[in-house]
């Protein structure tokens, strides 16, 4: 009984690890807009790359980093990036929240047995999130917003792979598939 308790244990550990670990990402577009339109872009504040973050993270390897993986990932989607005349302007924001979980592992045999006080395990983890708005110049409007939420570590890795591979996330559903009327 034991052993199947505590293979249970870390199945359900695993689950809540990899569910955990999703990235959700939440789009929100003009419908009325065809973005085909759109070829190229720069950056909202006068074409000028801006970080808005947390300031442990303003760093100017990171910062380059993530407007690199902005800049690649807008071309994989046939973007270029023009600071002369651009279709589109870009803008995002990106926030860090510290937050916690109890979990509770019952420590005896007899899984009917009541256990006033369970033992517990307290995990710390980020809650991070990414913004990106995309604003038609010509229009002066926006026409995309993605939001992208995700948990971490609360020493996340940094390395370039895992910022371009969040970027790619938080960029997935862009440009919007055409709807069938």
């Amino acid at each position: 009984m034991k052993r199947f308790q505590l293979q249970l244990l870390g199945i359900l550990s695993l689950v809540i690890i990899l569910s955990s670990c999703s990235i959700k990402v939440h789009s929100t577009y003009d419908k009325g807009v065809d973005f085909s339109k759109y070829k190229t872009f720069c950056w909202l504040n006068g074409c000028e790359f801006t970080y808005t973050g947390p300031t442990y993270l303003n760093d100017s390897l990171i910062r380059e980093k993530i407007r690199e993986s902005i800049v690649a990932e807008m071309n994989k989607k046939g973007l270029m990036q023009d600071d002369d005349n651009p279709d589109l302007l870009i803008d995002f924001h990106i926030s860090m929240e510290n937050e916690s979980s109890i979990i509770y592992h019952h420590g005896g045999d007899n899984v009917y047995q009541f256990k006033s006080f369970p033992d517990q395990e307290v995990i710390h983890y980020l809650k991070g999130t990414i913004v990106i708005h995309m604003v038609d110049k010509v229009e002066g409007r926006m026409v995309w917003r993605s939001e992208a939420i995700g948990y971490m570590d609360i020493n996340p890795d940094l390395s370039e792979k895992n910022i371009r591979k969040g970027i790619a996330i938080a960029l997935k559903n862009y440009p919007p598939k055409k709807s069938k009327e």
